[in-house]
């Protein structure tokens, strides 16, 4: 019996997705100029192979369960195919130019070492300029084409750019473990309430500080006046001196003395994300991306010792009317809980 793997060829996946386009066999047959038994006869040879059933044919060739995985599978299939041949023509033209990555300061190292070494696997020879700076002067170079992509943290605001959520964390309440507050699994919003203050984004990255504060809102709580500085050290040494409470990301190692706890009724976390201008030309860039984010490509991969998510990534392209979803808006993902 033939290996499964050798009937989900290129060419069968495009006869099943006309198919599903078209809404019947004659229809695909007719748009690809192929006889309409070659289609229905290789479709059928595949179901029995699979041992499934890709279309309830008794309600006009709609998908069952097991269809409309084949589908998603073929979609993103043929098209990393297409990307794929694109970038093999330019770099055997040697129109491949450098990929411009700019990043900033709040993405941790876990995340640029992931994205760096997922390049070169994928693209090995092609070479990778890295670019640190601050999220307005990053996407201010991204907007003008001296960069290609910039890995950021979330928010950013624009209806030309095209957000690709790679990472999710966690925040956390950090305070001193002899802090009464600490005995509690969860603490209450009204506790935090002119005691914690907000650090990092203010100076920084201006729209992740306004979403904070909208954040706070939502919850009743006033955030304590502090001046703002990125370095987490210092932060850190602020709430051990009791001087006020921080939020921090889950996976920080914390100082002696320290804890962290949640917040109760919300779960907030801070995503970063890989962000391309609308509509770019960049083959090589989009089959990058296209790799970077293929939920299958990280199931079969040995772990990193930093995951890519906790959870799928996702494409976020801001609506043509300036409206954003609660994604969209987020530096964090926001989730109240009942």
């Amino acid at each position: 019996m033939n290996n499964i793997d050798d009937h989900l060829e290129f060419r069968l996946l495009k006869y099943f997705l006309a198919v599903v386009e078209a809404g019947t066999f004659t229809a695909a047959a007719a748009k690809l100029h192929v006889a309409q038994s070659a289609i229905s006869t290789q479709i059928g040879k595949l179901e029995d192979m699979l041992n499934v059933q890709l279309f309830d044919r008794e309600h006009g060739y709609k998908l069952t369960a097991e269809g409309l995985m084949m589908k998603v599978y073929a979609e993103s299939s043929l098209k990393r195919r297409t990307l794929f041949i694109q970038t093999l023509l330019a770099i055997h033209s040697a129109s491949l130019q450098p990929l411009r990555l700019g990043f900033s300061s709040f993405v941790l190292k876990g995340l640029l070492h992931f994205v760096s070494d997922t390049y070169k696997e994928l693209l090995p020879g092609c070479e990778m300029l890295p670019e640190s700076g601050d999220t307005v002067d990053i996407l201010e170079r991204l907007r003008a084409g001296d960069l290609d992509a910039a890995l950021l943290t979330l928010p950013v605001a624009g209806d030309d750019l095209e957000v690709h959520v790679l990472e999710r964390e966690r925040l956390l309440v950090c305070m001193r473990n002899d802090d009464p507050l600490a005995s509690y699994e969860a603490v209450p919003a009204s506790a935090l309430s002119g005691k914690i203050s907000i650090f990092t984004y203010q100076k920084y990255h201006p729209a992740a500080y306004e979403r904070l504060l909208e954040m706070f809102k939502e919850v009743g709580i006033t955030p304590r006046p502090c001046q703002p500085t990125q370095n987490i050290e210092h932060v850190q040494w602020m709430v051990k001196e009791g001087h006020c409470y921080s939020l921090i990301r889950a996976g920080r190692t914390l100082q002696n003395g320290l804890v962290v706890r949640p917040i109760v009724g919300v779960d907030w976390t801070v995503d970063s994300g890989l962000v391309l201008r609308e509509g770019h030309e960049n083959p090589a860039l989009a089959f990058f991306v296209e790799e970077l984010v293929n939920p299958l490509r990280h199931a079969s991969d040995t772990p990193v010792k930093k995951p890519v998510a906790s959870v799928a990534a996702t494409v976020q392209r801001k609506s043509k009317s300036g409206e954003k979803t609660d994604d969209q808006m987020g530096l964090f993902n926001i989730h109240h809980r009942p």
